[in-house]
């Protein structure tokens, strides 16, 4: 499609989206570093200087395309929640690690948060993104809270960094090259292997029950 110049509010929607929609199917098989303005404004069939009419960078395209993760993955995982009174820790973190990885592209972009969106973000785009985390985190902490009425409102969200900062940490250790897996693979090595479920899921639990105190 050749994009002529929006008019309407609706027309800019259209042009975001697909420059969005753009993003997603390159980083379907590439990485954000290789990823580039001059890329995505092809794969979405503008021109450099019509996509800076959206976005001025590479980091606010991927802010807007991490938001929107975040709150599908947070919609997922209040309705895996909703029809559940009474839980145990274990159970609770069964399903938040279950949850999450089915939000593969998530836990992609998490993982760039820190190292490379938000160091090369503009002051509004940050802003922006953190606001929206800010409601996010307000809405999961509901949802800690309701099985976990002995947290307080600063626990649960020292809870949400906490089990933030563990996901991040053990999807860069376990999302390996070939080089890295045959490495591991040597019986020298083999103690380095991590499986990130198993390990999200022991984190979680831990974190939960020291904050609780039990």
């Amino acid at each position: 499609m050749n994009w002529k110049r929006a008019r309407t509010d609706e027309q800019k929607e259209q042009r975001i989206d697909a420059i969005l929609d753009a993003t997603a199917r390159l980083y379907a098989t590439a990485s954000f570093e290789k990823i580039t303005l001059a890329a995505i404004a092809r794969e979405a069939n503008f021109t450099r200087s019509n996509l800076y009419k959206y976005f001025r960078s590479k980091e606010e395209i991927f802010f807007e395309f991490l938001k929107h993760d975040v709150r599908i993955w947070r919609r997922d995982l209040v309705r895996q929640y909703a029809d559940i009174s009474a839980c145990s820790v274990e159970a609770f973190a069964d399903i938040w690690v279950k949850v999450l990885l089915r939000h593969k592209r998530l836990l992609r972009l998490v993982s760039v948060l820190y190292a490379h969106l938000e160091k090369k973000a503009s002051h509004e785009s940050l802003i922006g993104f953190k606001q929206m985390a800010n409601d996010e985190f307000g809405q999961l902490t509901g949802v800690l809270r309701r099985f976990f009425p002995d947290l307080s409102g600063v626990q649960a969200l020292i809870f949400l960094q906490q089990q933030l900062a563990v996901s991040i940490g053990l999807y860069t250790m376990t999302d390996l090259s070939a080089t890295q897996r045959q490495v591991l693979e040597m019986p020298a090595f083999q103690h380095f292997q991590l499986d990130f479920a198993d390990s999200l899921r022991l984190a979680v639990t831990c974190l939960l029950k020291g904050l609780l105190g039990s």
